[in-house]
């Protein structure tokens, strides 16, 4: 018998990532191991650590990855060419396909529970995450109300803040009673601001 991990099929990375990423939002970071990874796809735990060598190599790639996600995304043509309103519909748009999965939780508000427990370097990715989430939320407010198609108070990123915070906060709420109270909370949001 070889002592070599067991190589899989190319794609093993990404389905170890998704499933990883599927279990953190399930059960949160500390609360899944290889071993639940590796009975889910079959494989022996040494074919995961041959792709992620330890949990934390895991965890910082499944948030390094929404990284890449949230920045081609904020780049894309269909989202750039949208007026300021338009956009915020766009963001809230991916909080709303949270609400209809399963989990019923964004990668921030599980990971933000178990922040003092997580690794240095998830810690970081974390914060970098948040930093590049509110900055384009800040620049959609901010360009907003510049045309006069979004309303509030104050500086824009204090408010990209708050939104972004009340929105992962309304998916929890979600998530302990039922979506009636994201749809509440979310709809208070857009009565703030957008303008009548």
């Amino acid at each position: 018998m070889s002592n070599q991990p067991e190589v899989l099929t190319p794609d093993t990375r990404t389905r170890i990532l998704n499933l990883a990423q599927q279990l953190l939002l399930e059960r949160g970071f500390n609360a899944f191991s290889y071993q639940h990874i590796a009975k889910e796809l079959g494989v022996k735990s040494a074919a995961i650590h041959y792709h992620y060598p330890t949990k934390e190599d895991l965890g910082t790639a499944i948030i390094q990855r929404q990284r890449k996600r949230l920045n081609k995304w904020r780049g894309l043509p269909r989202l750039t060419e949208l007026q300021p309103q338009q956009q915020l519909e766009a963001l809230f748009e991916v909080y709303l396909e949270h609400l209809r999965s399963e989990q019923r939780v964004c990668l921030f508000g599980s990971l933000a529970a178990e922040f003092r427990t997580l690794p240095e370097a998830m810690q970081q990715e974390l914060r970098l995450l948040t930093r590049e989430l509110t900055e384009f939320l800040a620049g959609v407010l901010e360009a907003g109300r510049a045309a006069g198609t979004l309303a509030f108070k104050g500086q824009p990123t204090a408010k990209a803040a708050q939104v972004l915070t009340t929105l992962a906060g309304a998916l929890q709420m979600a998530r302990v009673h039922d979506e009636r109270q994201f749809y509440l909370i979310f709809e208070q949001l857009r009565l703030e601001l957008l303008p009548e």
